[in-house]
């Protein structure tokens, strides 16, 4: 434990170094010694009195103190370097830079579809300058850069390219953040133990791609290696929810297991001490080149190598010095490491297992439990336990399944990490073999992502609490309350009886969720954060969805509680991640028959699955997969989409040669849809009701078609047949020769964009092409005049026109929202996606402005004009928006204007899902939290308690009465 004092103190002084100041950590490390030489002088006097107690205090103090003072003063050195950088000076401007890069590129998440990439890179910086005058420097740099260029390099290559600097965003010795303006120019090779982990890397992928279905080819190289470039967004949420996203990186895990497993063979062969060491520091080393020597990674390794130490001793007073050794040793060699939440989660996480894991182990052991479930539990619930503080405070979030799924994975995480290690190493000099060793992990793989996602899927799987530094350390101060409470037989009782009361009031509403939804709905707008989601009912268990949301999580469970299982027209308004990054949650589990943009939107994906598809074509002999606007048979509904560690099921169909170049449209299987028809040169695929067969673009007239217009699908075959999907790229264009020849099954086409980095294309619209492709879903245009009956339900398009915009620039992108008016039994109500005030006025001089129910633009931004307001005339606003946002929404202008009108106003903010239910004439508003929206005009409203819920209505004229009804989901 003399050790303990020691490593905190070296911790404290480094982060005041680093995040105050190179003055403050320069006064503290001055202070420290000071207290030093006090303790110098105690330690004297206590020798002197034969006080041992007093003397081994006085020791501990000093080291402690002498420590913190070199690290203080190192930290104030290498801040006041990095504030005095000669680059700190091109703040604002443009410089041409020479760098090495030091880690992989990392994906942002992205705010749109239709543009590229933006990644973060960490490098080394060299040299920078301006024309001749060129400044040699080091020091740790971020760029932030877009295209796939970045994307592709590998660390320890030497780049030159030119960026603005800005100044870094965080505080941690990083001199600046640079935005590249151009590609990376390429100088020399990285250096061959880099290239040698390249390959290792880019075998196991591939290998894993060839063994495993999509979802476990992705994971597996991010087990094994921290390798994320296959991993799907799906997936990483649900690891995320379950508690189980430290898997998905290296960590001191990873060396545990290998470590482990590498101990175990060489006292199976009865090899020596020196020689089961020797092995193990090659495995070590080895290792930490494999999965990229930066920072974190030799973190992982030190904590990995202690935690082995401990496991085979079974002796915490040897474990424990080494954490602390580990901890001042990394601390020196990258004091950076001091302000990473990553290094202070795995160092608690380690310490939990030495400290708290054994004795749990123990007490288990004791009330009957066997070994193995014994520490497996005490493991996880340690982990768990110590680490959650600091994710109170980075997150705001609480996993509560966090500790059963991770003593669920626990029996396979470890047989994965080894048959992955197998397979990257057979990977190297036999492909084929490698593929064989990883077919074996098909079956724990298939247990860790399933687990993750029933974990993942449970109601209420995490809890939002008060985050940041207060939130955390309420945390704390409530774990070590009830880690102290439970040591007492009494306090365990009234703890166990408490639980077990909130579990019966709380499962049944979380699970049966009694009344949800109410019978009648209409249409629903579902609390999906900061961003939109809404479901119109057209039948039961079916709905037309528009936009969904930013996240899939909240979008699946909102449908999933409206118990949706198919969508005939999924509509994404406009390009932004607010709208569509949740487009896989609206997917799963749920047949859908087609996906629907605005005009242009799809185009930039097609031209570039095009490209891609040559390029590949250039680098294998192997074909590509069809993109996602692959024809299905009319009347037949797409597939749902596969369950985690499933592969999808192959789409076969074929498209026929366009009229016009570039089109690929396709024949929109829907029941019960009337479209009305477009000429054939757009481009558009069209629902159609009719199950008879008839010529692609000259489609059966309907009863709801408009008589100025005409709808087609564009030179469709719909015909099932044996063989690859196709795909029809524009013409002249090097992809068209490919395209028509062999191409893979859609679930393989799947990993295979996963492998080449799509999967982490968030909000691009690649994602949004390669969701709708493995599951078999038609993309298509919607633009104003077409029309639409699903059952009673009536859609129709007023904006945007049928001509392509000359810009698809995402800033551009709020105006371009469609924008649908709906004809229900509860009214008429107006979608309007997040169209500004440019927009508004053409739907006001277009004079369709009119409607019972308003879904307000952009969350209810400034950028909404009260005339556009008073022209719509809303006798009900929805407003979605996420409770706590930055942007202010919804303004107040608009909540004002909307009260001068007599509007009754639901947002999500405040009453989380909101449903309306009933007629024109009799109008209900159902919400899943029991505040209600403030009524706006007429009388105060009338509470009546049902349960869960109250009700309110909305009634034709000015002095309407409101009631709401205010419940639980």
């Amino acid at each position: 434990m003399r050790l303990v004092p020691a490593a905190l103190g070296c911790w404290v002084a480094t982060i005041v170094a680093v995040t105050m100041g190179w003055v403050a950590g320069l006064v503290l490390a001055v202070g420290a010694v000071v207290v030093a030489i006090l303790l110098w002088v105690v330690l004297l006097w206590a020798m002197a009195h034969r006080r041992e107690r007093w003397r081994v205090v006085a020791v501990t103090g000093l080291a402690t103190m002498l420590l913190g003072a070199g690290f203080g003063a190192a930290g104030a050195w290498q801040e006041h370097h990095v504030q005095s950088h000669p680059l700190r000076e091109s703040f604002g401007r443009s410089v041409n830079v020479l760098a090495v890069v030091t880690d992989d590129a990392k994906p942002m998440r992205a705010g749109g579809f239709g543009g590229e990439r933006r990644w973060i890179v960490r490098a080394g910086l060299r040299e920078f300058g301006q024309g001749p005058a060129w400044t040699q420097a080091g020091g740790s740099i971020v760029v932030l850069a877009q295209g796939r260029e970045w994307a592709e390099l590998s660390p320890g290559q030497v780049v030159r390219f030119r960026a603005e600097v800005s100044e870094p965003n965080r505080a941690d010795l990083t001199v600046a953040t640079l935005h590249a303006t151009d590609a990376p120019k390429r100088i020399g090779e990285p250096p061959w133990w880099q290239r040698l982990a390249a390959g290792v890397r880019s075998d196991l992928v591939e290998a894993s791609a060839r063994a495993l279905p999509p979802a476990a080819a992705g994971l597996l190289p991010a087990l094994v290696v921290g390798d994320t470039v296959a991993l799907s967004e799906e997936v990483r949420d649900a690891f995320e929810v379950a508690g189980l996203q430290h898997l998905c990186v290296v960590s001191g895990a990873n060396f545990t297991i290998l470590l482990t497993a590498l101990l175990a063979l060489t006292r199976l062969l009865t090899a020596g001490p020196r020689t089961s060491a020797t092995a193990a520091a090659g495995v070590v080393v080895l290792f930490v080149v494999i999965a990229r020597p930066d920072p974190s990674v030799l973190r992982a390794a030190a904590m990995g190598s202690v935690t082995v130490l401990a496991l085979l001793t079974g002796r915490r007073k040897q474990a424990l010095p080494a954490l602390c050794a580990a901890v001042i040793g990394l601390l020196a060699v990258a004091p950076q490491l001091a302000v990473s939440a990553g290094f202070a989660l795995s160092v608690l996480a380690t310490a939990g297992l030495i400290l708290l894991a054994p004795s749990w182990a123990d007490w288990l052991r004791a009330r009957g439990w066997w070994r193995a479930p014994a520490e497996i539990v005490a493991v996880s619930a340690a982990a768990f336990v110590v680490t959650l503080p600091l994710m109170v405070a980075l997150s705001g979030r609480v996993s509560l399944v966090a500790i059963v799924a991770n003593a669920l994975v626990a029996p396979v995480v470890g047989l994965i990490t080894v048959i992955g290690a197998v397979g990257a190493v057979v990977a190297c000099v036999w492909g084929d073999g490698a593929v064989w060793v990883l077919w074996c992990a098909r079956l724990p793989m298939w247990w860790l992502l399933g687990v993750a996602d029933r974990a993942a899927a449970v109601p209420g799987a995490t809890v939002t609490v008060p985050g940041g530094a207060v939130g955390g350390v309420v945390a704390a101060v409530i774990v070590v309350a009830v880690v102290a409470a439970l040591r007492w037989s009494h306090t365990r009782r009234c703890l166990a009886v408490a639980a077990l009361g909130v579990s019966i009031v709380l499962l049944p509403v979380r699970f049966l969720q009694p009344g949800w939804p109410p019978s009648g709905w209409v249409l629903a707008m579902c609390d999906v954060g900061q961003g939109d989601g809404l479901a119109l009912s057209v039948a039961p268990g079916a709905a037309v969805v528009i936009d969904v949301g930013p996240d899939p999580r909240p979008m699946r469970a909102c449908l999933d509680r409206l118990r949706i299982t198919h969508i005939p027209l999924l509509v994404l308004t406009h390009p932004h991640a607010d709208h569509i990054n949740g487009l896989a949650g609206a997917l799963r589990g749920r047949t859908v028959d087609a996906i629907a943009t605005a005009p242009g939107e799809l185009r930039p994906a097609i031209a570039r699955t095009c490209a891609v598809a040559h390029r590949t074509h250039e680098s294998a002999s192997v074909s590509v997969p069809a993109p996602p606007n692959l024809a299905a048979p009319t009347g037949t509904p797409s597939r749902p989409t596969a369950a985690a560690g499933e592969p999808p099921h192959p789409v076969e169909s074929s498209v026929s040669p366009p009229r016009a170049p570039g089109v690929i449209a396709a024949q929109v299987p829907s029941a019960d849809v009337a479209v009305s028809p477009l000429p054939p040169d757009g481009f558009v695929g069209t629902p159609s009701h009719s199950a008879t067969s008839t010529a692609p673009w000259e489609p059966e007239p309907t009863a709801a078609s408009h008589p100025a217009e005409r709808a087609s699908a564009v030179d469709a075959d719909a015909r099932p047949r044996t063989g690859g999907d196709q795909v029809v790229c524009p013409s002249g264009t090097p992809g068209e020769r490919l395209a028509t020849g062999d191409s893979r099954s859609a679930d393989h086409g799947v990993s295979q964009w996963e492998s080449h980095g799509h999967s982490d294309d968030t909000g691009g619209v690649e994602r949004v092409a390669e969701l709708a492709g493995a599951a078999g879903i038609p993309l298509m245009e919607l633009h104003a005049g077409h029309e639409m009956t699903f059952g009673t339900v009536g859609l129709r398009v007023l904006t945007p026109s049928r001509e392509v915009p000359t810009s698809l620039a995402a800033d551009e992108a709020n105006d371009r929202s469609l924008v649908m008016r709906a004809r229900t039994s509860a009214g008429t109500i107006l979608f309007t996606g997040d169209i500004e005030a440019e927009a508004q006025d053409r739907i006001v001089r277009g004079g369709d402005a009119r409607a019972d129910i308003l879904k307000v633009p952009h969350h209810g931004s400034r950028t909404t004009t009260p005339g556009f307001l008073r022209a719509v005339g809303p006798r009900l606003a929805l407003i979605s928006a996420g409770s706590g946002n930055t942007f202010g929404h919804p303004h107040p202008t608009v909540t004002t204007t909307l009260a001068a009108l007599g509007t009754s106003v639901a947002r999500t903010d405040r009453n989380g899902d909101v449903v309306i239910v009933g007629t024109a004439a009799d109008l209900r508003i159902v919400t899943s939290r029991r505040t209600a929206p403030r009524a706006r005009h007429g009388p105060a409203p009338r509470w009546r308690g049902h349960g869960f819920r109250a009700s309110r209505r909305v009634r034709r004229g000015k002095a309407a009465r409101v009631q709401v009804v205010g419940g639980r989901t």
